[in-house]
């Protein structure tokens, strides 16, 4: 029997306003470059020190871990891809 993956869409809402719940395989834009990327896809979330590594969409091997309060402000992420 296939097991059926659940894919989870971001709404507006949720983008709107940066909200940061339903963070796995999340995608995200950073306003500035960080290790010279912006656009960068949640890997794992550690609910437990609220944090969650992330890695460069563009080189996998660029990891980096931040705490999700970090994530909220939209002077330094966007929830989803955008062109700056």
């Amino acid at each position: 029997m296939l097991a059926l993956k659940r894919i989870t869409m971001i709404n507006k809402y949720d983008q709107k306003y940066n909200r940061v719940h339903l963070l796995n395989k999340s995608k995200w834009t950073a306003i500035k470059k960080v290790n010279g990327w912006r656009h960068f896809m949640v890997k794992d979330v550690n609910k437990k020190n609220k944090t969650v590594e992330m890695f460069a969409v563009c080189d996998r091997k660029s990891m980096m871990t931040i705490d999700i309060s970090e994530l909220k402000p939209k002077k330094k992420w966007i929830r989803g891809w955008h062109l700056l």
